[in-house]
């Protein structure tokens, strides 16, 4: 598949006439808890050519594509990328964290987790986190949970404690968020792991009450200490440097 997906890669840049600097895993696959039948998220940041960006009708800044088979691939132009770090997005601080990479133009990772650091608000990316866990929480009240779900919420928890707890962004992967359980819950989510990894993504279980009480916990101090976080001003001059930068 890897094969395949960089061969897919080089075909979009050569028809869209677009230079790729970074792609990767995003998703499951990425978080470190893919199903037996889960797709390949791929992402990708691109830059067009100069002349491209002086256009009195601007090209789209995002490349979506059919998903056709497990293949799920789009992109985001830089600008647009840059416009969501302005608002501390979490999409590109996780995909530039990817344990997968497709693809990287040489020094891009490296510049771009510089660029990252002046643009990171635990408030809002606490607040985004939550949120996830806000919209999906009420299925813990059901008999039975997906079990794709569950592994959502948690990842999810996880992150915005870290934001919390650490004030830096949160590591993608599953695994480097796990010190932060208690060693009973994580030896019970290290269990669901191998169980996620043996299924499809539609199975349904039953949560152990031991892992609900623990994010309903969780999710509630969480709720309270997010408004403690300090409001953070962003400013747009580093990010226009860095695309001058970058388009040269």
């Amino acid at each position: 598949m890897e094969t395949k997906i960089k061969n897919r890669l080089n075909e979009i840049a050569e028809i869209e006439g677009i230079s790729i600097l970074f792609a990767c895993e995003s998703g499951s696959r990425g978080w470190g808890f893919p199903s037996t039948d889960s797709d390949y998220d791929v992402r990708f940041f691109y830059i067009r050519k100069p002349s491209d960006y002086s256009s009195v009708f601007p090209l789209e800044t995002e490349l979506r594509y059919p998903i056709t088979g497990e293949l799920d691939i789009s992109g985001w132009d830089l600008i647009k990328v840059l416009t969501l770090l302005y608002k501390s997005n979490v999409s590109p601080f996780e995909w530039i964290q990817s344990p997968i990479v497709y693809h990287e133009t040489s020094g891009f990772k490296e510049g771009f987790l510089l660029l990252i650091e002046d643009y990171f608000s635990a408030r809002r990316q606490a607040h985004h986190y939550l949120g996830i866990v806000r919209s999906k929480i009420g299925d813990l009240c059901g008999g039975t949970i997906r079990l794709k779900t569950l592994f959502y919420i948690l990842r999810s928890l996880l992150a915005a404690e870290w934001c919390i707890t650490y004030r830096s962004y949160a590591p993608m992967a599953l695994v480097d968020l796990s010190g932060l359980m208690p060693e009973g819950i994580r030896t019970e989510v290290a269990k669901l792991v191998q169980l996620k990894s043996e299924v499809d993504e539609g199975f349904n279980f039953s949560c152990p009450a031991i892992i609900k009480d623990y994010l309903e916990e969780r999710f509630n101090h969480l709720e309270h200490e997010v408004h403690d976080l300090p409001m953070v001003k962003l400013h747009k001059e580093g990010l226009e440097d860095y695309f001058k930068t970058i388009l040269k």
